[in-house]
């Protein structure tokens, strides 16, 4: 009996052991049947405090690593934040080559000159340095809490140069023949856009109380766009006003962002469905979708606006 004993412990021991090993591993996308690999992916029960964002994704996460490099190997297999990583890298890319080739992506009118390609090479570097920035803070978020920290910063910096530059390429264009408000609303702009740099990096601001302060300052940023339409507006008329500054794009763009910023606020949908949307189709994802269309609807109208003042403008000055 003590021998049977023996046995029966030493099998009960054995099947829990190969157990705990099958629980520790997980294989990674695309290497069935694999048991060596190292675990890559948690679930919301797993991980530590400071990776808790969103409690309606369950899945998908990769556990804090310590490891710049592991946080690249991320790269290659799908976890929760794959898609928030290339929906905002890739089109980086081709922010930078457009800007790197704008001689040949921008048409070019007789009355053409450099500060024009400098205009427009600005709204291309705006909405590069936000894509990059973003898509480099949800690579590399896994890390540690330290450099998710400081991540999110730069997270919000790229928001910040992307509405500069943004407002400052289309004000160009919108007042072209009024240096002084176009200097007027550039100066507003980019003192409300160091402003709002200042807060999201200064430690001293990121505290709770701080907080709804911050939200007012970017609420009042984004406001401020009103402005040179109201300054259009009364300089212009309306009729003009909407073509010069293509104001049916720039509302689509505010509409776009808006709208992405609500559903990520209310985190729809996953909130309907705890899980379902733990690798596609969560709202953190749609709203980067959302960015980059708004971003292209600003690229239309930026062009447009531009070949309305050398179509219409400039012959005429001369």
């Amino acid at each position: 009996m003590p021998d049977l004993k023996k046995r029966s412990l030493g099998s009960s021991t054995i099947l829990q052991s190969q157990s705990n090993r099958a629980i520790n591993q997980e294989q990674r996308p695309g290497e069935i049947g694999s048991t060596k690999q190292k675990r890559v992916l948690y679930t919301w029960n797993e991980i530590p405090d400071w990776q808790k964002d969103n409690e309606h994704i369950i899945r998908g996460y990769v556990r804090e690593t310590n490891s710049f490099q592991e946080c690249l190997q991320s790269l290659l297999y799908l976890h929760n934040e794959s898609v928030n990583i290339y929906t905002h890298f890739l089109p980086a890319l081709f922010f930078l080559t457009t800007f790197i080739f704008d001689k040949f992506a921008v048409q070019k009118f007789d009355t053409t000159t450099w500060i024009d390609y400098m205009a427009i090479d600005i709204f291309f570097v705006g909405a590069f340095a936000c894509l990059v920035l973003s898509s480099t803070f949800h690579c590399f978020k896994s890390h540690s809490s330290r450099v998710a920290v400081f991540g999110n910063k730069l997270d919000y910096l790229g928001i910040v140069i992307l509405i500069v530059c943004s407002m400052i390429s289309i004000i160009y264009y919108g007042f072209h023949d009024s240096k002084k408000l176009f200097y007027l609303f550039s100066f507003i702009t980019v003192g409300f856009g160091i402003s709002c740099a200042i807060v999201s990096f200064g430690e001293a601001f990121r505290a709770r109380e701080w907080r709804p302060y911050r939200a007012g300052l970017f609420v009042a940023f984004g406001l401020s766009g009103i402005l040179p339409v109201l300054g259009g507006l009364v300089n212009y008329g309306f009729h003009e006003t909407w073509t010069r500054i293509q104001l049916k794009w720039i509302i689509l763009e505010g509409i776009l962002y808006i709208f992405g910023a609500f559903l990520y606020g209310i985190r729809f949908p996953e909130r309907l469905a705890p899980g379902v949307f733990d690798f596609v189709g969560q709202s953190h994802q749609i709203f980067h979708v959302l960015v980059v269309v708004a971003a292209s609807c600003h690229l239309i109208g930026l062009m447009n606006t531009y070949e309305f003042v050398h179509t219409n403008l400039l012959p005429k000055s001369i």
